[in-house]
């Protein structure tokens, strides 16, 4: 007897040692397919200035062809201005140079694929001002003080480059939908060195704005740059739309209030990622998810278990699941949540999305509606990327001017099966998820009006239908 135990057990252990291997074998596997590091920047140090830019142009060359999702004419196109770049027979200045290879990654037209605006902690020359787009264009929301008077304003002219010229010209800095290259827009407006690199201004260190103020007023102010930290700059605009003090900026800044009444339940506490409260006036719970990963200390898996916890409890008759300002993060941490959502509620889940409902936060966008079926409503703005697109892979900083780009190398496919092993992202095989489409059932995009007037139509739009429903009306039926 203990002679076949032994044997079993012997068994037992070679299974696991094989399995074991296995699993270590695909998940090496897994990780040299679509996380792999970039190739390394053996160059001898240059002897001039057009030197380090050809060196620069040669390492960006490589990184871009480890990105997948170029399709073949851009990638043509791509080649065809490095090319052009490299038999420059002197080197650009150093933020024209920047300009034109941010463009270059945007041919991708991939809302991932990134030639990144900033150069890590390095200081670089800000706007005295923080803009956010709302649906009638980008207006001041936060100012030092010698601007303090534009705060409200709406943008109408850079060095005399009317507002929607500089628009068109910023969003060919980024690929993806003309929504959340405009999003992203609003976050280069403020970066002074591609402004000058643009040609939109004229010199590097100032430029004239002028804004238009709530009562119609015209206000010009000569903006002088400051220098700040890089990662100040990918603080993105739905930030600005609460006056809340950012430690990270430090004094000096003042920000933009609503000028009626005040901020709704939903933009309350904006640096608090992670929220749930009940909606006043009715049966319903709010939940807020800014990211899909732990951020500034707030942990999501213990949020998204008490929240699951207290939901199940006490089963309100609706959830307001708001996911705007999300740029994503780590989607495998919501699939049980999502999946659980339809039956936390006795009634229906009410998704909020706009243009910087990113990434992983799509696909969580995703897995709500796959498992709520026609239960689920989604209010506000389109999605900020279509339900195909490329995503992982790794940066790549050029050797020189160390400007940083993203590669990508796994596509991900909402719509439609996804069984090209080497460029479909071998995880979405556990984490399955099949929708038509995303595009909201009713647009309520963000207004400057409604803000100013201390109002959030999408949030206010699922409590009226919250109400309704419970009068017994019809509810919009999803996509």
């Amino acid at each position: 007897m203990n002679r076949v135990a032994v044997r079993m057990g012997m068994v037992v252990i070679a299974f696991i040692i094989v399995v074991g291997g296995a699993g270590a074998g695909i998940f090496y596997l897994f990780n040299q397919h679509f996380y792999f590091d970039p190739p390394k920047p053996d160059y001898p140090k240059p002897a001039t200035a057009l030197e380090a830019q050809r060196q620069d142009l040669d390492y960006f060359r490589k990184a871009m062809e480890l990105d997948r999702s170029f399709a073949p004419a851009a990638r043509e196109e791509a080649e065809h201005r490095v090319t052009a770049l490299e038999k420059l027979p002197a080197a650009l200045p150093e933020q024209k140079l920047h300009v034109a290879l941010m463009k270059i990654m945007a041919l991708a037209d991939n809302g991932h694929s990134k030639m990144r605006a900033s150069r890590g902690d390095a200081r670089i020359p800000l706007e005295p001002v923080r803009v956010t787009r709302f649906a009638e264009g980008f207006f001041v929301m936060r100012a030092k003080a010698s601007y303090r008077d534009m705060l409200g304003g709406r943008v109408e002219s850079i060095d005399g480059v009317p507002f929607d010229e500089v628009l068109k010209q910023l969003k060919t800095l980024r690929g993806g939908k003309d929504s959340f290259r405009a999003e992203n827009a609003a976050v280069f407006i403020e970066d002074h060195e591609l402004l000058y690199g643009l040609g939109i201004a004229r010199d590097p260190k100032q430029s004239e704005w002028t804004v238009r103020m709530p009562d119609g007023r015209l206000i010009k102010h000569t903006l002088v740059v400051g220098v700040e930290k890089g990662d100040a700059l990918f603080t993105y605009g739905p930030r600005w739309r609460s006056p809340d003090p950012k430690k990270e900026m430090g004094p000096g800044w003042f920000a933009y209030s609503p000028a009626h009444g005040m901020l709704p339940q939903s933009l309350r506490n904006i640096d608090n990622h992670f929220s749930r409260a009940p909606v006043p006036d009715t049966c319903a719970e709010y939940v807020r998810v800014q990211n899909i990963v732990d951020t500034d200390g707030q942990e999501i898996q213990p949020f998204l278990k008490d929240t699951e916890a207290g939901l199940r409890a006490h089963k309100p008759c609706a959830i307001i699941f708001d996911l705007r300002g999300n740029g994503g993060g780590d989607y495998t941490n919501m699939w049980r949540f999502t999946h659980n959502l339809p039956e936390l509620t006795t009634g229906r889940i009410f998704v909020l999305t706009d243009a910087m409902t990113f990434s992983a936060a799509i696909t969580t966008t995703a897995f709500t509606k796959e498992a709520g079926g026609d239960r689920v409503t989604i209010i506000g703005e389109p999605v900020g990327d279509r339900l195909a697109f490329y995503a992982e892979g790794g940066n790549a900083v050029l050797p020189n001017s160390k400007f940083s780009l993203s590669y990508e190398t796994g596509k991900h496919d909402y719509a439609h099966p996804c069984r090209d092993w080497h460029n479909c992202f071998w995880l979405n095989w556990l984490y399955p998820v099949r929708v038509k489409t995303l595009q909201p059932d009713i647009l309520a995009p963000m207004t400057f009006r409604d803000w100013n007037a201390g109002r959030d139509i999408a949030y206010e739009t699922a409590v009226g239908l919250i109400q309704k429903s419970r009068q017994g009306l019809i509810i919009p039926t999803a996509n």
